[in-house]
């Protein structure tokens, strides 16, 4: 066994043979290569934040204020994706972005800045329309962002980050704007929404929203939710008062009925009370995770339950049985920037008692989240060559195109149908949907003291037991203890009980429920406990919305999908251009017979994702 040290990371590894099926642990170490390939280290470790794939040739390009308010979440990933799979990779990397990220909190007031460099003349170019200035900004989302990341950060060394952490909470109480029992981050009118310029000194303008559709992201409640989820994360591993109060008024400005409601909602349902919205879901689910968050750390019940609905009505959106939701209605396109919420959300609620959600969550984390990310080399070459030569523009210092298909591996695309990835990434995608491999891997399982529960029939390992998951091959799932004593496992909707078996060290055992988990008590170390089952095969139409409006395209489309279990194992029609990355290429799961392999597992020694 070797230990991994560097950056507060402790753990242990092994050798294990496993079957060859989705291994989060491995796609987490993609998405770090991903990540740090995408990184500038000649540029204060700020990411590309566009990344043209299917350019010819391709390239990435830096994008100003989008670099400066996404970087922070290139950050929060490499601390979770580390603890899933041990890599000692890219160290360097993460060491240059935190020192850069944490050079730009200002010493005054905590706040995270966007600071001009010379070196950048595109400093905060973004948004067409914007008219921004080359000075330094203060940014409140990324300083929410900041927040969270830290946060999590502090369980690996709290004395390292609890100064910045607390000049960030008192940062942002003196930024905000309060009014009677609510507070907010208004569009404040710099040229750049949600941030002030340092020469004024605070906000030139300070009134609130009117709906959610204000400022430049067209998603005012969004630029008030990382620094919600932050200082709840921080009150619930402190207890400062200080921030939850802060916590609370944000929370009641966002619950505002003038931010929620969907114009397609029957008259006798009152959309605002429901948490229904028709626009922009990422950014909504976004505020449904600070919401959500706040809710659970205050046991209000009702705030939880708001949550829940809100999040009912989405996923009634597009093709949830795929993880497929648009992002933007009418516009028919996914980011996986929601793919990485969607699995927050349903991890959570799932866990807290809200609704039992595991199976949404694994349906996700199957197919599109598994799908969106870019890992096969032969096909974004073959999107680029597809394309007509353009050669990149941008300033000195703004382009990079050396090797870029080989060091993209593992990031994700930004614009996703259900059967193919198109045009770029933009790497706010790439910061979401990495997390959400954290999220998902996460929530796998549950363990504490001897007891453990597997919500998820998933490959994982842990300290309690690992998991060898053989679907969607086989209905097989073997479970290694090591030191549970009570092993309880969540049996999907669509296994057919009265056909299901178990069986400990070959001896077969008789199964006793408790909900939808099946009881194994009396376990040892050593036991291996397994269970068999048929995987249910079928195929379904199912219909989404594909262009209504566009010249020559249908209102909506209708798919053919087979499913084994969970799993898409093939999809039509599909989009047959070269031109795109395409999707569910997925023949080989049709087999019977599972492929194994021997791989290094890691598992750490103190657990940190208390995302």
């Amino acid at each position: 066994m070797s230990e991994s040290k560097e950056f507060g990371y402790l753990g242990k590894s092994y050798e294990a043979e496993v079957p060859d099926t989705l291994d989060l642990a491995q796609r987490a170490e993609l998405a770090m290569h991903g990540i740090a390939g995408t990184t500038d280290p000649d540029n204060d470790y700020l990411m590309w934040i566009f990344i043209y794939w299917q350019n010819n040739p391709p390239y990435m390009k830096h994008g100003g204020a989008a670099d400066i308010e996404c970087t922070p979440k290139f950050y929060d990933s490499m601390t979770l994706l580390r603890q899933i799979c041990g890599s000692k990779k890219y160290l360097d990397t993460e060491l240059g972005m935190e020192n850069a990220l944490t050079s730009w909190l200002n010493k005054d007031d905590g706040l995270f800045d966007a600071v001009y460099s010379p070196e950048r003349p595109w400093h905060m170019e973004h948004y067409p329309d914007a008219k921004t200035k080359k000075e330094n900004y203060a940014m409140l989302c990324p300083s929410g962002i900041m927040l969270t990341a830290m946060v999590v950060r502090y369980d690996l060394d709290p004395v390292r980050y609890e100064a910045a952490i607390r000049g960030l909470v008192d940062g942002l109480d003196k930024a905000a704007v309060k009014k009677d029992d609510y507070a907010y981050y208004p569009e404040g009118d710099s040229g750049h929404s949600f941030a002030f310029l340092r020469s004024v000194g605070g906000w030139k303008k300070t009134e609130e929203a009117k709906s959610d559709r204000d400022g430049l992201e067209s998603a005012a409640t969004f630029y008030q939710a990382y620094q919600i989820r932050g200082l709840a994360m921080w009150y619930a591993r402190t207890g400062d008062k200080q921030a939850l109060e802060l916590a609370g008024k944000l929370v009641r400005y966002a619950m505002k009925p003038k931010f929620w409601g969907d114009a397609s909602n029957p008259e006798h349902v009152v959309g605002y009370q429901q948490g229904h919205f028709d626009f922009h879901f990422h950014a909504r689910a976004a505020v449904l995770r600070a919401l959500l968050e706040y809710g659970l750390v205050t046991e209000d019940t009702r705030i939880c339950d708001f949550v829940r609905s809100s999040y009912e009505h989405m996923r009634s959106y597009g093709i949830n049985q795929i993880g497929y939701i648009p992002c933007a209605p009418p516009r028919d396109y996914l980011e996986p920037c929601l793919l990485g919420d969607l699995l927050a959300l349903t991890v959570k609620m799932s866990r807290a008692g809200i609704g039992d959600y595991w199976d949404d969550a694994d349906r996700v984390i199957r197919n599109h989240l598994a799908e969106a990310q870019l890992t096969n080399l032969d096909l974004l070459k073959r999107a680029s060559q597809a394309a007509p030569v353009s050669e990149p523009e941008g300033q000195p210092g703004q382009i990079c195109t050396e090797n870029v298909h080989e060091r993209m591996l593992g990031i994700f695309g930004t614009w996703l149908s259900p059967t193919s990835s198109y045009d770029e990434t933009w790497q706010c995608c790439t910061g979401n949907a990495s997390r959400g491999i954290a999220y998902a891997w996460d929530g796998i399982l549950d363990g504490q003291d001897d007891q453990v529960q597997v919500n998820m029939l998933l490959n994982r390992a842990s300290k309690w037991l690992d998991i060898d998951s053989y679907l969607p091959y086989e209905g097989k799932v073997v479970i290694h203890n090591k030191i549970a004593k009570r092993v309880s496992v969540r049996i999907p909707v669509w296994v057919d009980r009265s056909k299901l078996q178990a069986s400990v060290n070959g001896t077969d055992r008789k199964l006793s429920y408790v909900g939808s988990y099946v009881v194994f008590d009396d376990m040892k170390k050593g036991d291996k406990l397994q269970l068999d089952f048929p995987v249910a095969e079928e195929t379904v139409r199912l219909t989404a919305h594909s262009g209504k409006g566009r010249e020559g395209q249908k209102p909506y489309t209708t798919y053919t999908i087979t499913f084994r279990g969970n799993t898409v194992v093939d999809i039509s029609p599909r989009n047959e251009s070269p031109n795109v990355y395409p999707l569910y290429l997925r023949d080989h799961m049709k087999a019977k017979k599972t492929p194994m392999k021997t791989k290094t597992r890691f598992v750490a020694d103190k657990k940190i994702l208390n995302w």
